[in-house]
């Protein structure tokens, strides 16, 4: 192997849903084995086996395609988060303490396992695109879920969930945020995660 991709052929009769996924495909292959900075447009239609003016036919720029990778990656964080808070209604703390872990992990997994394709999600949020700011808002409803469930069966006792929901998101960051972690991966991540939920727990259950 020569190390570059090989090219993709156009297959006809193909819908433009599908020809869309298939270009975000490609692109997510692209950026994951040279890196987003590196890949060109033209790299992508070739490896797709297509001009460049037939791929802006499906998406208006670039910016779209890396909004959209961008996208994909950072749902799998937010799905994480959200794996965890559907346990609240049986037990909230517990829930709560099972979504800051794999929210940390999950963002642990994406940063270092696919370096390259990360820096992309490093880049969407130093630049705050709306992708970003869609996946804390999701990230925070996640959150709230989890400390009204608790509220509900009269485990946590605050008076507003979206004060809280927002306070609690926040504090998370040293734990949750990607800079954050690739900052301090070599300390003990896990044990200070802990700590952090006891602290926080320690205040909704007051």
């Amino acid at each position: 192997m020569n190390g570059k991709p090989e090219p993709s052929r156009a297959r006809s009769g193909r819908t433009p849903v599908d020809r869309r996924t298939e270009i975000l495909d490609a692109a997510e292959h692209l950026y994951a084995d040279i890196g987003f900075e590196k890949t060109t447009v033209t790299d992508l239609a070739r490896h797709l086996g297509m001009s460049p003016a037939n791929l802006y036919r499906h998406f208006p720029n670039r910016q779209s395609i890396d909004d959209h990778i961008a996208l994909r990656k950072l749902t799998v964080i937010e799905d994480a988060a959200w794996k965890a808070a559907r346990g609240a209604s049986q037990d909230a703390p517990a829930a709560f303490r099972a979504m800051v872990l794999d929210v940390m992990n999950t963002t642990l997994e994406l940063q270092f396992s696919e370096q390259k394709l990360h820096q992309l999600c490093v880049v969407a949020i130093e630049n705050k695109w709306p992708v970003v700011d869609q996946l804390v808002q999701n990230l925070q409803g996640a959150v709230r879920h989890v400390i009204i469930e608790g509220r509900n069966a009269g485990v946590f006792h605050i008076a507003d969930p979206d004060v809280s929901a927002g306070a609690v998101f926040w504090s998370l960051l040293r734990v949750w945020h990607p800079q954050m972690l690739a900052l301090y991966r070599d300390e003990h991540l896990e044990a200070l995660a802990h700590s952090i939920c006891d602290l926080i727990l320690a205040g909704l259950e007051k």
